[in-house]
């Protein structure tokens, strides 16, 4: 047995088409997609049409999915999760790369109930553009440094070869 309980999947889709999000069809295709790529045998469904917002949701044994789709941001939010250790949410994201298309995915994984961390909610997160955040910082830093380095050098030598001010 895993030290966990169930298995939670954050997925964001940034820059899909917003014909595709307003077309009720198309969400509720990528919830019965996404149902059947996670093995989920769906028990209830929830359809809401809002004015900015179209939810989806689908419910079966110790699972469910739930989608968020925000047309005019382009924006679409999913939440899969799963009480069995058969189901792997992370297969639902075939589905949902091929009938949202979106420009961007970032997908969170966190394991609910971990028994064995401390940090129970933390979610365990790889972010490409935090790396090169990082990465430009340090470039930065180092500009810097080496502008003030050649500075000193400058001063250094004006007031060697008396060029400096007096």
């Amino acid at each position: 047995m895993s030290d966990y309980v169930g298995k939670h999947l954050l997925v964001d889709c940034y820059g899909c088409k917003k014909e595709i999000l307003l077309s009720s069809a198309e969400i509720l295709n990528t919830m019965s997609d996404s149902a059947v790529y996670l093995g989920l045998n769906v028990e209830d469904t929830y359809f809401h049409d809002g004015e900015e917002e179209i939810t989806v949701s689908a419910y079966g044994p110790r699972s469910h999915i739930c989608i968020h789709a925000y047309p005019d941001m382009g924006y679409v939010a999913i939440d899969i999760y799963s009480f069995d250790p058969e189901l792997i949410p992370a297969k639902t994201m075939k589905a949902i790369r091929a009938l949202l298309k979106p420009e961007r995915i970032r997908a969170t994984s966190v394991k609910r109930g971990d028994m064995s961390a401390i940090t129970d909610m933390k979610p365990i997160t790889e972010s490409k553009t935090t790396a090169l955040r990082k990465f430009r910082n340090t470039g930065n830093r180092i500009n810097k440094a080496g502008k003030k380095v050649a500075h000193y050098i400058v001063q250094k030598r004006e007031k060697r070869d008396g060029l400096g001010p007096e």
